[in-house]
This record gives structure tokens, sequence and C-alpha cells, in this order.
């Protein structure tokens, strides 16, 4: 009896514990990698890849719908995303659009060359993850390969969650002609499938992108934490926003330029600290003994 509550008592510090050392050891390992200098490495880049980003998925998607219709609905999806609205919103995406529209099909050299541009903000998050676990950087060669990988997933997860809406659709037309049910499923899908599908993406970067061997257990919570701050960061950044920035007033007509690099370096800074987190997650489960880690 006195035993079992020795081992009650250490997992209950455990379960105290764990997720507080386990919280530190990643702010210190987000530091010690330079983790908000990799970040603005990921804005630049992302920055830059995001015309020739859309541009490529649009191609992609025009594949299996009418040109017009795949550039809004991707120029939708990517909105969706970016917590700006307004006169900053409508400058960024009418000025993409107009690309969109101006732009015919892209040829395989063109293809080629949107499909590297947008492979480069992949290869910060790579080598960010990799000194987060303390691997091996990827060779000059097997970089662009697996942040050719990614690009695809990517890719994928777009058109997923552009084709999500339309079966939503379908099934509520099947189920039910009920109007407060098409309503419910409307809400429910316009809130959740946005976050499942950065929740999904999360789990298979963290898991794929260190070179080294990753069990899922290692990455769900991290994965969990960082679609959550992501979720959390978007509201504040939309208040931040509208009750205290003045990028207008400073940056004239490139304040939406400005809110949209600045949103781009706080998603990176998040993308990037859950990396921290999956292998210090890791880290503390290697040195608390069994018995005083929960479960």
């Amino acid at each position: 009896k006195k035993l079992h509550q020795q081992i009650t008592r250490h997992r209950l510090y455990g379960w105290v514990r764990s997720p507080w050392a386990t919280l530190t050891f990643a702010i210190k390992r987000f530091s010690h990698i330079d983790g908000a200098q990799s970040a603005a490495a990921f804005a630049f880049y992302a920055f830059f890849s995001l015309f020739p980003l859309i541009v490529l998925m649009v191609t992609v998607a025009s594949t299996f719908i009418d040109r017009d219709r795949a550039g809004s609905e991707v120029i939708a999806f990517v909105e969706s995303y970016i917590p700006i609205s307004g006169e900053m919103q409508s400058y960024i995406f009418d000025t993409i659009a107009g690309v969109i529209h101006s732009s015919g099909p892209a040829g395989v050299i063109a293809l080629l060359i949107l499909v590297w541009t947008s492979m480069q903000f992949f290869n910060t998050l790579i080598q960010a993850a990799d000194r987060a676990w303390g691997a091996d950087v990827h060779n000059w060669w097997r970089l662009p390969f697996k942040s050719l990988f990614f690009l695809a997933i990517m890719v994928g997860a777009v058109l997923l969650g552009i084709a999500m809406p339309v079966l939503v659709k379908m099934a509520k037309d099947w189920l039910s002609p009920q109007n407060d049910f098409r309503s419910w499923v409307y809400a429910l899908g316009g809130y959740v499938i946005p976050l499942v599908v950065v929740f999904l993406s999360l789990t298979l970067f963290y898991g794929l992108a260190p070179r080294r061997r990753i069990r899922f257990s290692q990455v769900w919570v991290a994965a969990l934490s960082a679609t959550a701050l992501l979720h959390g960061a978007e509201n504040l950044f939309v208040i931040y926003l509208k009750s205290f920035a003045t990028l207008n007033a400073i940056y004239g007509a490139f304040g939406g330029i400005m809110a949209l690099v600045l949103w781009i370096y706080l998603s990176g800074c998040i993308f990037i600290f859950g990396a921290c987190l999956c292998a210090a997650q890791a880290e503390v489960r290697a040195a608390v003994p069994e018995t005083m880690v929960p479960g």
C-alpha cells in the first residue's frame, strides 16, 4: 500500500512537472537555435513565394476545374488563413487575382520555376526542425527533395480544403432539406475544416521533416498546440489590426503588405516553436523516470 501511494504521488508530480519542464525546455531550445531569426527567414521566403505558390496551386487546380473558378477558390482559401481584411486584404489579393487572370497556363519551364520558388520556405522550416532535434542538417541534394515532398502535401491539402465544402454541401443536400441543418453543417464545417487541415499538415511536417525517426506520439501534442496557438494568434492579430495598428498611416499603400509579412513571421515562430516542443517532449520523457510520467 505504501509503495502504491509513492507511485501515485510520483505520477501526480509527473502530471505537474512534465508539461512545465517540456514548455521550459522548448522555450530554451527555441532561443538556442535562434528560432526568431529562422522565422524571419521563413517570412522572407514565404512572402516571395506567395505569388508563385498561388499561381502553382491554380495551375494544378485548373486541371480539374475551370481556371477562373480555380483562381477564385484558391484565393478564397488562402484568404481564410490570413487574418487581415478590408483595404489591406483587397490590395494584396486583388493584385494576385490580376496576376492569375492576366497570365495563361504555365508552361513546363515556368512550372518548374514556380515549383522551385515555392519550395524555398520549406527549406528554412526543415533546417529549423533538424536543429530543434539536434539532428544533422539535410544534405544539399536531399533538402530540395524533402521540400518538394512537403510542397506536394501542401498543394494536396489546399485542394482537399477547397473540395471539402463541396462534399459538405453534397452531404447536406442528401441527408436533409432542413434549413437549420444546412446552416449548422456550414457553420461547423467552416470552423472545423481549416483547423483539421492545419493540424494534419503540422502532424505530418513535425513527424517527417527532421532527419530522424519520430513516432506519432511525439508530435501530435505539439501539432495540436501549434494549431491552437495559430488560431489564438489569428484572433489576437485581428484585434491588434483593428484596435491598435496604424500600418496604413505609417506605410500607406504598403500597410497591407507589412501586415501580411508580420503575420507570416508570427506563423513561422509558431511553426518552429512547435518543432522545439516536439523535441522537448521527447527529451523530458527520456529524462523523467517512467513512474513520474503520466500514463
